[in-house]
């Protein structure tokens, strides 16, 4: 008989009646043991990572339970208080609109970076059609793509985003590059680029379809486990954006199968331009310490950008 699959809750040794110290406690403790420089692995370590920031978010939390498909109530849930709702409206976290923090501060140890280049929100360019390996399709041009995304980003994202940090053209050797990095805390946004021919596209969480045939050589999830890999401090998640011709930010549509689960926690997203924003902003804005910049990281990514 098959062993069950783990649960959120599993990889943190704990039950649904976990308080929010208990998963802090938890999470602690399995960071520890999870990290690679502790005999760990950066797959498991994100896993724990991606465990404590849904668990510890009460909104996630319910709806991960809701996926459970259990129906017994949770321990002592008979004799908790119900959570009483504000009068107002909940109110909105915008630690992300914050002005930046440097860890470490300046003044101790920053690994070489000087201030005025962890400053920048923009590093790097984005390749020439010459490096351009990865995708090889004649219908899309993937140097439009980076361009498009990386005016996008600058543009919106980092408006509004004081410590987000976006590094273009990354190559990290042995035949990993990426479009785009955009870096806030202990998050990374992987993002590659395509200008999208007409047509209906369709994305199953690993294969791209492009009017019912596969199309260009998707390897933006083997990137995105690899720079996992490289930044096992962070957590790390990927988008491939689809530009279309008519400066519709909502276009073109992608289908996904009802069976793919789009609650945030995949690896790899597919998108237009106008989800990529939305989703790429609350992903990197719900990461601990948001406002944030950890120079280590990002002198890292520009390293990796040939800076």
């Amino acid at each position: 008989m098959a062993a069950p699959e783990p649960t959120l809750y599993s990889v943190l040794g704990l039950t649904r009646g976990a308080t929010a110290k208990q998963i802090k406690d938890a999470y602690r403790k399995a960071a520890r043991s999870a990290h690679p420089d502790s005999g760990g692995s950066a797959e498991l370590f994100h896993d724990v990572a991606v465990a404590y920031e849904t668990l510890i978010d009460p909104d996630r939390r319910r709806r991960y339970d809701r996926t459970l498909g259990h129906i017994d109530p949770l321990p002592n849930a008979r004799t908790a208080q119900p959570r009483r709702k504000p009068a107002g409206p909940e109110p909105v976290r915008d630690e992300f609109s914050q002005a930046p923090r440097y860890e470490p501060p300046y003044g101790a140890a920053n690994g070489g970076l000087p201030l005025t280049v962890a400053s920048q929100q923009v590093h790097g360019l984005a390749r020439q059609p010459g490096v351009l390996k990865k995708f090889r399709s004649g219908s899309a041009s993937r140097y439009d793509g980076e361009r498009a995304t990386a005016r996008l980003i600058e543009s919106t994202l980092l408006q509004g985003f004081p410590a987000a940090r976006l590094v273009n053209g990354l190559s990290f050797g042995g035949g990993v590059e990426t479009g785009h990095a955009v870096l806030a805390g202990y998050r990374i946004a992987v993002i590659d680029s395509l200008i999208a021919p007409p047509g209906n596209y369709s994305w199953d969480g690993r294969q791209l379809r492009h009017r019912g045939r596969r199309t260009g050589d998707v390897r933006i999830i083997d990137t995105v486990r690899q720079i996992q890999e490289t930044f096992p401090e962070c957590n790390v998640r990927g988008w491939l954006v689809l530009h279309g011709r008519q400066n519709n930010p909502f276009e073109p549509i992608i289908d996904y199968p009802p069976s793919l689960d789009r609650s945030g926690l995949a690896m790899v997203h597919v998108s237009n331009p106008g989800t990529l924003l939305r989703e790429v902003k609350r992903f990197l804005s719900e990461g601990p310490q948001a406002n944030t910049v950890q120079v280590p990281v990002l002198a890292r990514l520009l390293s990796a950008a040939g800076r």
